[in-house]
């Protein structure tokens, strides 16, 4: 009986927090559409698509929706069946899912970055590092808007 109110738990986590994420992400690519498509219309659309297509951003995209999923129901689990803090969950998820979509574009930018640079650690992360940190900080506010409103709705299914 256990075992079945704990996959359902799972499934309602991962259910809300794959919804939550697909619409900020949604919301996110039509705002990046417009911004791309301001003058040229058409040349603009080409370059969406190009971005949206890159391999990094599919790359991206999958860590992200991979660790959703996998973090949703943990979550779900969490909040449905032991009554844990919707807040502290989706905070620490938050963080997490930022931390591997950061370590991701760090390994990318320090495997691309060229041999000649004297001083390298220290240039990457004055150079590249650092600023990545600063820029990328603020894809966490809809990674966490998302799963803010996905585990506050899963507050409301009650242990049956």
């Amino acid at each position: 009986m256990t075992n079945k109110l704990e996959q359902e738990a799972k499934t309602i986590g991962r259910k809300k927090t794959i919804k939550a994420t697909a619409v900020v992400v949604a919301i996110l690519l039509l705002i990046l559409m417009f911004q791309e498509t301001r003058g040229d219309f058409a040349n603009g659309i080409l370059f969406y698509i190009q971005a949206i297509t890159n391999i990094h951003s599919v790359a991206i995209l999958a860590i992200l929706f991979s660790l959703t999923y996998l973090f949703g129901g943990k979550a779900g689990k969490g909040i449905i069946l032991n009554n844990k803090n919707f807040i502290v969950i989706s905070l620490t998820y938050s963080v997490l899912i930022y931390a591997f979509i950061y370590i991701y574009m760090a390994i990318v930018g320090i495997t691309n970055s060229p041999d000649w640079i004297p001083n390298k650690p220290l240039a990457l992360f004055k150079n590249y590092l650092l600023p990545l940190a600063q820029t990328s900080a603020k894809a966490i506010i809809p990674i966490l808007a998302a799963w803010l409103w996905a585990t506050y709705r899963m507050r409301f299914n009650h242990k049956q």
